[in-house]
């Protein structure tokens, strides 16, 4: 985070510098050095970013930066706030000259002498340590890629699922007529969800079942919660003296006993992590002989085994072939690879493991950055660098494309961190929560409207 902290602080100088010139009299030159430090300690953060996690002594004075970083948008921030309310109490808005501008002046000048020697002791640390400080260089046109927009994956990219789609829809629409449960397991990242919501939306099935549901079950559940988000998909139009919304857990499940009596109905439940959720929710659930489903995906074979005496389905990572489809239509959509650059994709793409998720983002990485040897040869370095064991692959590559972020997007990203596991984000209310951090900024001013 000292990366945006520092990067937000270089937005918003100079805007403030330009806008509030004759109220920052007196700390003008101070507030530009500060601004220069800045950019010098930006510089340093750049080069730093592939040795944070190698050296102690480097991720010691990011957080020192980090700190003063802070420190430095506490004072602007206070003495914004102080002119702002010095404005408020004197009509004609002349406050120049005041006796409160001037002692907030003094006070202005005095914290940013000290912020200066603090960034002073920062520099003797990585004189004294032989910590690079050099200008970094950046392609511009690499910058220029970084922020082009990645249209939405369409189920149409799903890539090695052919088989597994074909065996699942038969087995949903197929065979016993009483009701039976289908198990997906997999490790993380192999796509279980991706394949489940395929089925999910095939014509086939969506022609037999009528009555469907989805739910996101996860680790952090509410039995209530999964049960009402299911009874209102399934009876979307349910009228009766008591609302859905209204009845308690046992309500629920009866009511949703009786309503889907007599009727062929399919239930997903995807990411469960526990055998508790099944044995919670299968009374809600009739045994009619109408061919109803139940899917439900996991990574604990033990959940599949406890919910049915069906088998459960293991999903298989991609083969080689598959891999290198799926990774080409994320870098290169309808284009085809590059002679040049297919050696270096399938050792990105191998470093994978046939894992579609681990795919994807290093594609997603890729398909925003120039496309050149260098820039791919950098990418497999940290990428070797970067995966310790099979079990945490996706994990640590989820890890490697926040590091390749546009620093300016990593608070933004960071910020989802502050909802709980499956919250649906109001896509407004985030996007004014990130203007009022100062996440986002229109040229070189805040955006606060």
């Amino acid at each position: 985070m000292a990366d945006s902290i520092v990067t937000v602080l270089l937005e918003y100088l100079p805007g403030l510098l330009a806008e509030e010139a004759h109220l920052l009299h007196g700390v003008e030159d101070q507030v530009k050095s500060l601004h220069r430090e800045l950019r010098l300690m930006n510089i340093f953060l750049q080069n730093s970013e592939g040795k944070r996690n190698e050296h102690d002594i480097v991720k010691e004075v990011v957080r020192q930066i980090r700190d003063v970083a802070h420190e430095v948008e506490d004072v602007i921030d206070t003495f914004v706030l102080n002119v702002a309310e010095q404005r408020k109490r004197n009509v004609l808005g002349k406050i120049v000259h005041s006796l409160n501008h001037a002692i907030t002046v003094h006070q202005v000048a005095k914290k940013i002498e000290g912020l200066n020697k603090e960034i002073n002791k920062i520099y003797d640390n990585i004189t004294k340590y032989g910590i690079e400080r050099t200008e970094a260089r950046v392609d511009a046109a690499a910058v220029e890629a970084l922020h082009k927009r990645r249209r939405d994956v369409e189920e149409d990219d799903v890539v090695g699922f052919a088989h597994d789609s074909a065996t699942l829809v038969k087995q949903l629409t197929e065979g016993n007529p009483s009701l039976d449960v289908i198990s997906i397991i997999g490790m993380g990242g192999l796509g279980k969800t991706t394949l489940a919501r395929k089925l999910y939306n095939s014509d086939k099935v969506k022609s037999r079942f009528r009555f469907r549901a989805w739910v996101y079950v996860s680790q952090d559940f509410q039995i209530r919660d999964l049960l009402l988000k299911i009874f209102k998909s399934v009876a979307p139009n349910y009228e009766n003296d008591v609302m859905p919304e209204e009845m308690n857990e046992d309500e629920l499940k009866k009511q949703m006993f009786v309503y889907l009596e007599g009727k062929r109905y399919l239930i997903v439940m995807d990411d469960i992590w526990g055998s508790e959720v099944w044995n919670d929710v299968r009374t809600a659930f009739p045994l009619n002989m109408r061919g109803s489903r139940i899917l439900i995906t996991s990574r604990i074979q033990e959940v599949a085994l406890h919910a049915s005496r069906n088998p459960p389905y293991f999903l298989p990572v991609l083969n080689k072939d598959e891999s290198w489809e799926l990774f080409c239509k994320k870098v290169f959509r309808a284009e085809n690879c590059p002679a040049d650059l297919e050696t270096l994709g399938r050792q990105i793409v191998e470093s994978c493991h046939g894992l579609p998720l681990a795919i994807v983002v290093l594609g997603g990485v890729l398909a925003n950055k120039e496309k050149t040897q260098r820039t791919w040869s950098r990418l497999v370095g940290h990428v070797n660098s970067c995966l310790t064991h099979a079990t945490t692959i996706c994990k640590d590559i989820l890890a490697l494309s926040y590091a390749h972020l546009p620093r300016r997007l990593k608070p933004c990203f960071m910020y989802f961190g502050m909802y709980p596991e499956d919250f649906e984000i109001p896509v407004r209310k985030l996007i004014e929560l990130w203007i009022a951090e100062g996440f986002m900024y229109t040229g070189s001013r805040r955006m606060e409207r």
